[in-house]
């Protein structure tokens, strides 16, 4: 009888064991496909601390998410995530694309600034746009990773900063601007499309949303309002137009005017803009 139960506990051990390097293989899997992505979709480099697995099923929760800057602004990272929780049912991480339930992202932060009259969310977005266009100059070929796909069918964002850096019109030091709650739904699935998003495009809707409700902001300078509605609304025309549509939403009157940005040429933005910063400008011509 003893031999019997030592076999026992011997495959008990061998079970548990199993399950010990199945969840730290995955949790390591999950942080290097979320880096791989991020760095492919976004081209600025995108790390990730740590995710835990709930053993009872249905749940990630990651941990420590940073997306860096693009070249040439100050900042180490852009867009930095605390943590987050992510409601999934196991069977769907298998597929392409990933079905999500909810994600609920908890105090992140947000930096804006800009260079050369652009924000560094729209730069971000012109980098990503030209790389999906093209590979670099002098670039060796290489076969890209196979995008990862997310439907989201919401994604919550509670008690995000999002700060406002020194050199934006009418700023001479950093504002930070609460912002306590943000709600987008029906991420990669546009009328029903299924098709699924990026996930590039999942930060760049959540940072474009959360600049512009902060942008309502009332003691920010009107000039930094009109660089930001001008910004802004061209990256979520970007971003197409069932975003765009939210993007109005929850940005009020900074995202008026939407419908026409498609219509504008880079002069007439720049022009706008300059108008925006300089009344004087336009009058003296």
């Amino acid at each position: 009888m003893k031999w019997i139960k030592r076999i026992v506990l011997a495959v008990v051990l061998v079970v548990v064991i199993a399950i010990a390097v199945a969840y730290f293989s995955f949790n390591s899997i999950v942080c290097k496909v979320v880096q791989r992505q991020g760095t492919a979709s976004l081209h600025v480099p995108t790390t990730l601390e740590s995710v835990a697995l709930s053993l009872l099923g249905g749940k990630l929760s990651l941990h420590g998410l940073n997306v860096g800057s693009p070249p040439n602004f100050s900042a180490p990272q852009m867009f930095s995530v605390g943590t987050a929780s992510v409601q999934v049912h196991y069977g769907d991480l298998t597929g392409n694309p990933i079905r999500i339930s909810k994600i609920v992202i908890d105090a992140p932060k947000l930096v804006v600034e800009q260079l050369n009259l652009k924000l560094n969310i729209q730069a971000l977005m012109d980098q990503k746009s030209k790389a999906a266009e093209a590979p670099a100059a002098g670039a060796a070929p290489e076969k890209p990773a196979e995008p990862m796909k997310l439907i989201i069918d919401e994604l919550d964002v509670n008690n995000a900063q999002v700060s406002f850096m020194p050199g934006l019109p009418g700023l001479s030091s950093e504002m930070t601007v609460p912002v306590p709650s943000l709600v987008l739904k029906n991420i990669g699935n546009a009328d029903n499309s299924q098709n699924g998003a990026a996930f590039g495009d999942v930060v760049m809707q959540t940072v474009t949303a959360l600049a512009g409700q902060a942008g309502q902001a009332g003691n920010l300078p009107a000039q930094l309002k009109g660089m930001l509605s001008t910004n802004l609304q061209q990256v979520a025309k970007d971003l197409g137009s069932s975003f765009a549509g939210q993007f109005q939403s929850v940005t009020g009157s900074l995202g008026q005017g939407l419908g026409n940005v498609g219509n504008n040429t880079g002069k007439q933005l720049q022009q706008q803009f300059n108008d925006l910063t300089n009344p004087g400008h336009s009058k003296n011509k």
